[in-house]
């Protein structure tokens, strides 16, 4: 005779990594879909999610996920928190790469995947930002007035 509530435990646990499974995919997927928009481009990080800054913090995150890049931004252990603003290009290479920039630490955060195709990004160079970034940064704040 069938179990019914051990069948209900595996449908269970099945629904859940099938939801998870999805939604690393969908980020992904928005990953390489918005990445056109993205790429050569200054966004503004603001904490809104329907901001497309935010919401390529996101997408790196599902699309990186277990590098270096995804650790620094999920790490819950210091007060860095998001950053303010971010730029994504192709590295001579063909590698996608991602600069993070926080104001408030003067610093920007380059990580860059270490050859074509390998998604494990890692930290390429932590430096002080200069004057055109901070100008840069009261540029895209003067945009995104709400």
């Amino acid at each position: 005779m069938i179990n019914c509530y051990n069948m209900y435990k595996c449908f269970k646990k099945a629904i859940v990594l099938f939801s998870i499974i999805i939604c690393v995919s969908c980020n992904a997927y928005m990953h390489g879909y918005t990445w056109t928009k993205a790429q050569n481009s200054y966004h503004l990080v603001t904490g809104d999610k329907n901001n497309f800054g935010d919401q390529r913090i996101k997408y790196n995150k599902g699309f990186h996920r277990n590098s270096a890049l995804y650790n620094f931004l999920d790490c819950n252990c210091n007060s860095r928190g998001l950053p303010d603003f971010i730029y994504e290009y192709k590295s001579k290479t063909q590698c996608k790469g991602i600069q993070l920039y926080y104001v408030k630490l003067d610093s920007v955060f380059i990580f860059e995947e270490p050859r074509r195709g390998n998604l494990q990004s890692i930290l390429k160079v932590a430096r002080k930002m200069d004057n055109i970034e901070h100008q840069t940064y009261e540029q895209l704040k003067t945009k995104y007035i709400r």
